[in-house]
């Protein structure tokens, strides 16, 4: 995704495993088990963990039951599977999106602006698997621990990105950028867990709200009208 895409047709890019080179039956198995995990991605967006069936899941990519348990021990080794999926692509994702070089030319508000349509966008494109880890965190905290350590890289590249650009001594600049990130994914949570508004997490309008939220805090000039 590069800062000029629209909202919202792109998301994460995805991370595909190579087949070419491996054997035919290696690869069906590997095509089986990716079109499993792209299938639970796109129920798991439209209804909750607890309401989808591994009849279910099968059945939208048309193979059996038989061949999702030939892959996976059980619905949880395989929630777990997609979530190391999400995990990888997001934190590939964030790696090449917010690499300094790439904004170094870039206005402060611009690069906050494209920053926050990022973070909504991939947000949209895995909230199925976001929405459950952070149910099941509240059971089992451990579950949120994996998105927890993303967002931490995703904000240290922020304070590297802002904190020379802030007319604030260094800690306290630094202290804003976190605090700010913190608003941020705040807002992205409910979004997903309560949808209550008045920003829904399709509303074009929610990547710009958020970007005035954080130019206002950050005291960054020039922000969107």
């Amino acid at each position: 995704m590069t800062p000029g895409d629209a909202f919202p047709t792109s998301s994460f890019p995805r991370v595909e495993t190579p087949s070419i080179l491996q054997p035919p039956r290696q690869r069906r198995a590997r095509e089986t088990e990716q079109a499993l995990l792209s299938a639970g991605r796109e129920l798991l967006a439209q209804r909750d963990f607890a309401a989808v069936s591994v009849a279910q899941i099968a059945a939208s990519c048309q193979v059996s039951v038989g061949a999702f348990y030939g892959r996976f021990r059980d619905k949880m080794a395989y929630f777990e599977a997609l979530r190391t999926l999400v995990i990888e692509e997001t934190a590939a994702s964030v790696e090449r999106y917010l690499d300094q070089q790439r904004w170094e030319d870039v206005a402060t508000c611009t690069l906050l602006e494209k920053t926050m349509r990022f973070l909504v966008l991939g947000v949209i494109a895995n909230r199925g698997v976001i929405r459950a880890s952070l149910r099941h965190a509240s059971t089992r905290p451990e579950e949120w621990l994996p998105h927890r350590q993303n967002g931490d890289a995703m904000v240290d590249r922020m304070v590297l990105l802002l904190v020379p650009r802030l007319s604030l001594p260094a800690a306290e600049a630094e202290h804003r950028v976190r605090f700010a990130m913190q608003a941020a994914f705040s807002v992205l949570v409910n979004a997903v867990l309560n949808d209550s508004g008045p920003f829904h997490l399709e509303d074009e309008r929610l990547p710009g709200e958020m970007c005035r939220l954080l130019t206002g805090y950050l005291g960054v000039e020039n922000a969107p009208a």
